[in-house]
């Protein structure tokens, strides 16, 4: 597949965040209009669809955010909703308030910031990506232009010095993180696993073992230290 060849320098981006916070206002109004009250700056973006965009990403699977990209497998990948619920609660807790000034015209916390960072990322590299079947510009991207949305994420020089630096180099490695977990068939409530997960499969794990008999015992017989 051949690589975007957008190449986003601090003049350009701070050039294009007008447009592109346009664009992204539109995604927003039209896909979340009744969140848009919990910013007075912005719309809330759409979080569960960019969340899970990044979960295909880093983690390929059977899922439409997977065929969509081109990079997909027979069996379930990181996009599962307990996968997608699990990172965006890291999000929350990582990025628990804003931390983007005015450069960005993002003035939302936790999994929205992330959100509305990364479609912002993406808009202004590729604009036709607010066209395709998903409500977040960075889901309706190909495999190769997700991995050069985090490339462009990585070199950026308007984020370093700020916190949300930490979070964004911090996102594969969570998404890889959730995705493996057991939280994609774990019960929050219960605290119990409701099936096999996702992360079982991938990692072809056997399941909670509780021991194996050569393990079991003391070591010739020796049961006392004293």
């Amino acid at each position: 597949m051949e690589r975007p060849t957008a190449e986003v320098t601090r003049r350009r981006f701070l050039t294009s965040v007008g447009v592109t916070g346009l664009l992204l206002a539109g995604v927003g109004s039209r896909f979340a209009p009744t969140a848009a009250a919990q910013s007075a700056e912005m719309p809330l973006p759409p979080v569960r669809d960019t969340t899970a965009g990044i979960l295909a990403f880093v983690v390929p699977g059977d899922d439409a955010w997977s065929r969509h990209q081109g990079v997909a497998t027979d069996r379930p990948g990181g996009a599962t909703p307990g996968a997608c619920a699990s990172l965006e609660r890291t999000f929350d807790a990582a990025v628990p308030f804003p931390l983007l000034g005015p450069a960005f015209g993002i003035t939302l916390p936790g999994a929205a910031a992330i959100s509305a960072l990364i479609n912002l990322f993406t808009v202004t590299m590729d604009g036709a990506s607010v066209h395709g079947p998903f409500a977040a510009p960075f889901a309706n991207l190909s495999h190769a232009a997700k991995a050069h949305v985090f490339e462009l994420l990585d070199v950026d020089p308007l984020l370093p010095g700020l916190p949300l630096k930490f979070a964004t180099n911090a996102i594969p490695t969570l998404a890889a993180f959730a995705a493996y977990s057991e939280v994609s068939a774990f019960d929050r409530r219960t605290r119990t696993l409701t099936g096999r997960p996702a992360g079982w499969e991938l990692s072809r794990y056997e399941g909670v073992s509780d021991g194996w008999d050569e393990f079991r015992g003391y070591y010739r017989g020796v049961d006392d230290a004293g």
